[in-house]
């Protein structure tokens, strides 16, 4: 009898060591779990907070070759000769720029810098006396739209 009772007490040690290796594996699920829940909810607000950001940045775009026929406009000779166009015209670039400032549009300057693919896109490379990737000329600015890059400004580089 002595057997069945050690029997017995061995079956209930086992099953209680089964039932407690059970609830830990619970605990570290839920736990694992939270912190997955966790994960998801900062990475949900920050594609959130990233979409907000950039809102609008098509619209934004599709201004930038307006700005850019605004600008060519103003460099005619025949229209600094006419200076109440021109003025009305630079003005009206100029409230565009304010607006486009304010939402967080900016250009950057890429003349006598190194060429950064990052920033530039190269139209053509020129031979000159000048250091070898330095951007020459400009043809369209580059804009940044808070830190992001929306339009590469278009270049040329000296060979």
């Amino acid at each position: 009898m002595k057997k069945k009772g050690k029997t017995t007490n061995r079956k209930k040690t086992d099953n209680l060591k089964k039932y407690k290796d059970g609830l830990a594996d619970l605990k570290n699920k839920n736990i694992r779990l939270l912190a997955e829940f966790d994960n998801f909810k900062k990475r949900n607000l920050e594609d959130k907070r990233k979409l907000l950001k950039y809102d609008g940045v098509d619209f934004i775009i599709s201004l930038l070759p307006i700005l850019d026929d605004i600008d060519r406009t103003i460099n005619l000779k025949e229209l600094k000769s006419n200076k109440t166009i021109f003025d009305g015209i630079n003005m009206i670039r100029d409230k565009i720029k304010k607006i486009l400032k304010e939402k967080g549009v900016k250009t950057y300057n890429s003349l006598n810098e190194s060429f950064d693919t990052e920033y530039h896109e190269a139209l053509m490379m020129k031979k000159t006396k000048k250091k070898s990737g330095m951007i020459l000329e400009e043809f369209e600015k580059g804009y940044l739209y808070h830190d992001k890059v929306i339009r590469h400004a278009k270049v040329i580089v000296s060979e």
